[in-house]
C-alpha cells in the first residue's frame, strides 16, 4: 500500500526557494519508494515565497483566484528591478510581498548596510496595486534588507518625512534620528491594511528590529546602536503627530519595523501569515487527507518556534495524528522543544565536517540523500 506524503517546506535563504526544496524532498523519496505519492506543498510564514503559494493555489481544487502582476520598482538600495505582486480576483485585494523589492536575497552581502537600505520599492508596488483599483494591501513581511520602520513605504506613497531645516531625510534607518516633522499620505482613508507577519519581536529593545535582525542584514555593533536610537526616535514622532503607540506592539520588529510602522500609520492589523495561507490553500484539509507530512526549513530555532512553518506545520499535524518529519540545514538545541511543538522526528541534511558554502552550493544533493536514508529507515520500521 503506498504512503500518501504531505511535503510542506519552506524555502532554505540563500540556497533553495520552496519550491525547489519540495521537489529536492520528493526525488529522495522516490529514490528509496517509487510507490510513495507525495504532493508537493512548497509554503511560507507569510513572508517570502507567499506569491509562489498564491500562484500554485489558483491551479489546485482551492478558491483562491487571481494572477501575477508585474511592475517596475527599485531594490533596498534604489537599483531598478522589476518585480512582481499578486491581485485576487473575487476583491479589490493585493498581496504584495516585501522581499520582491526590498529583499535582503537581493544585495550583495558585502553591500548590505541597514544604515541606508529602504523599503522605497515595497512603497512603489503598494501604489501600484491601489492605482490599479485595490483598496486592500496584504502585506507579507520577511527577508527583508531593511531597518527603516517602513519609512520608505510612507515615502513612496507621498508622505514626508522632513529634517529640522524642512528638508526630506535621505532614506534608510539611520537617518530617521534627525526625523523632525511626519506628514502621512493623503487619500488612503479608504484602504484596508494587513500585514502578514509570524514574529512577536517588538520595535525596539533588546529583542527588538535592530538588536534580533540588524546583524544578519550587515549591521555592526555600533550601527545596532545607532539603528535602535532612530526607531526609538521615530516611535516618538509617530506617537506625537498621530496619538499612536508603537515600540512594544508585539511583531512590530519584523521587517526592519515595518510592522510597527504601517501599523502606526495606516492602523494595519498584524495577521499570522501562515493562518491566512493555511485557509486559503485549504492546507488543513490535505494534512487530514495524508498519512505523513514532511516540512522543511534552512534553519530551525527558537525563531521557529514563533509561527515560523515548520513548527506551524507540525502543531497542525499533532492536532490530526499525523506524523511529522522535520528537515533543516541546522537545528539549534534544546532539540525536545521541537518534539513538544509536534515534530515526530527532525534530521539535518549536514553530512559530516562541511562549510556553509559548501552547504548551501549542495543544498538539493543533501536533502535528496537525507531524505533517501530517513525514507528508508521509515519503510523498514512500518514492514
Amino acid at each position: 500500500m503506498s504512503t500518501k506524503v504531505l511535503i510542506v517546506c519552506d524555502s532554505f535563504k540563500e540556497s533553495l526557494d520552496a519550491s525547489a526544496v519540495a521537489k529536492a524532498i520528493a526525488r529522495g523519496i522516490g529514490a528509496a519508494d517509487a510507490a510513495a505519492r507525495c504532493t508537493l506543498m512548497p509554503f511560507s510564514d507569510g513572508g517570502e515565497g507567499a506569491i509562489e503559494v498564491l500562484e500554485q493555489a489558483v491551479n489546485t481544487e482551492t478558491n483562491v483566484g487571481g494572477y501575477p502582476v508585474t511592475c517596475s520598482t527599485q531594490d533596498a538600495l534604489g537599483r531598478p528591478i522589476s518585480a512582481e505582486y499578486f491581485r485576487f480576483k473575487q476583491r479589490p485585494a493585493a498581496w504584495i510581498e516585501l522581499s520582491a523589492a526590498s529583499g535582503i536575497h537581493l544585495i550583495e552581502p558585502e553591500s548590505r548596510d541597514p544604515k541606508i537600505t529602504s523599503t522605497y520599492g515595497t512603497g512603489l508596488l503598494i501604489k501600484h496595486a491601489i492605482e490599479q483599483g485595490a483598496t486592500e494591501i496584504i502585506l507579507g513581511i520577511g527577508g527583508s534588507a531593511t531597518n527603516d520602520a517602513g519609512a520608505g513605504i510612507i515615502s513612496a506613497l507621498g508622505g514626508k518625512l522632513l529634517d529640522k531645516q524642512g528638508n526630506e531625510l535621505p532614506r534608510g534607518g539611520a537617518a530617521l534620528q534627525g526625523l523632525d516633522k511626519l506628514i502621512p499620505p493623503e487619500g488612503l482613508h479608504s484602504i484596508k491594511w494587513q500585514i502578514a507577519c509570524d514574529v512577536n519581536n517588538p520595535l525596539v529593545g533588546p529583542k527588538g528590529a535592530s538588536h534580533t535582525y540588524g546583524p544578519q542584514k550587515g549591521a555592526s555593533k555600533n550601527d545596532i546602536v545607532r539603528l535602535e536610537a532612530a526607531l526609538t526616535h521615530f516611535a516618538k514622532k509617530i506617537n506625537d503627530t498621530l496619538g499612536v503607540s508603537i515600540d512594544t506592539i508585539a511583531g512590530g520588529g519584523a521587517a526592519g519595523g515595518t510592522a510597527a510602522g504601517l501599523h502606526g500609520l495606516f492602523k494595519a492589523e498584524l495577521i499570522s501569515g501562515f493562518e491566512l495561507l493555511c485557509k486559503m490553500t485549504s492546507l488543513e484539509e490535505k494534512i487530514k487527507a495524508c498519512d505523513l507530512i514532511i516540512t522543511a526549513e534552512g534553519r530551525i530555532d527558537h525563531q521557529s518556534l514563533t509561527g515560523k512553518v515548520p513548527i506551524s506545520v507540525a502543531k497542525l499535524g499533532m492536532k490530526h495524528g499525523k506524523p511529522v518529519i522535520g528537515i533543516a540545514g541546522s537545528i539549534e538545541p534544546p532539540y525536545e522543544v521541537y518534539g513538544k511543538a509536534g515534530l515526530t522526528s527532525l534530521f539535518s541534511i549536514q553530512d559530516g565536517p562541511m562549510t556553509l558554502e559548501d552547504s548551501k552550493r549542495n543544498t538539493a544533493r543533501l536533502i535528496e540523500d537525507t531524505l533517501y536514508r530517513v525514507w528508508s529507515l521509515y519503510k523498514n520500521t512500518r514492514q
